[in-house]
């Protein structure tokens, strides 16, 4: 069996009295599309923000390609091939489209800028080999054309296409997703899963937190279900679409908020 990318073992995070966390367990194998679920308040962003070193877990160990990363400062985490795009935007309005996706490549860059203050020809051509990809991977997204626009100029979901750009120019071996879809028409968020499909081909995992449940039955390989901080279920998304718990965190979820 092929050893894990990423091994996420009795994970647990406390805010005060609340367990955001408790004992959560799971592994990503490369080139694997992994979905995180569970309604509202169930710890999947909590979840991201370990594995991208945001939170330091107060149990547990997080190993990626054999190696421990919880406790590492997030640019190192960045820099191991862990890329994240974020629920909320993060998009750098005083720079252009094909700007933003370059603080991604320069995220993995650890030279220095002094070769590229002084322009010595390595930089040079560095620079704009790092604007060739980045510009390639704006026709990934849908944003081919667009490279000099502001941000200001892209519709929500496109600024969401833009950040999976930026995460991209990191060349991360596991990418993680958070509410990709929020903003997305249904073409965008089509778009989006072929994306996702060919970044799988390519060998890279990647991890979705997900509302949409349209988009992540489609899309995933497995899925891994939060409630009030605990696995509850993992599997197929045909296991997990028939598994009694989750249909009963998500209805239970539903009538708490309806009644």
């Amino acid at each position: 069996m092929t050893a894990p990318l990423l091994d996420v073992r009795g994970i647990g995070v406390r805010f005060g009295g609340l367990k955001a966390l408790d004992d959560v367990s799971f592994q990503v194998a490369p080139a694997q599309v992994m979905g995180l679920v569970g309604p509202n308040g169930s710890g999947k962003s909590t979840m991201l923000n370990v594995l991208s070193g945001v939170y330091v877990p107060d149990d547990g160990e997080v190993a990626f390609n054999g190696e421990r990363i919880d406790g590492r400062k997030p640019n190192r985490i960045a820099q191991a091939g862990l890329g994240r795009t974020f629920q909320n935007l993060q998009i750098f309005q005083g720079l252009s489209i094909l700007e933003n996706v370059l603080t991604g490549a320069h995220h993995r860059q650890r030279g220095g800028v002094l070769p590229t203050v002084f322009g010595l020809p390595g930089a040079r051509a560095a620079e704009r080999a790092a604007r060739d990809e980045a510009a390639a991977l704006l026709v990934r997204v849908g944003l081919g054309g667009r490279e000099d626009d502001p941000p200001s100029t892209l519709s929500y979901g496109q600024r969401r296409l833009l950040e999976v750009a930026r995460a991209l120019a990191t060349r991360p071996r596991i990418l993680m997703l958070d509410e990709p879809c929020a903003g997305l028409s249904h073409g965008e968020a089509d778009q989006l899963a072929a994306l996702v499909r060919e970044m799988a081909t390519g060998g890279m995992s990647v991890i979705v937190i997900e509302h949409n449940m349209r988009f992540v039955m489609g899309l995933v390989d497995r899925m891994v279900v939060l409630n009030f901080g605990r696995k509850i279920a993992e599997g197929t998304p045909r296991e997990i679409r028939d598994n009694a718990d989750v249909v009963a965190a998500y209805l239970g979820k539903q009538r708490h908020a309806h009644g």
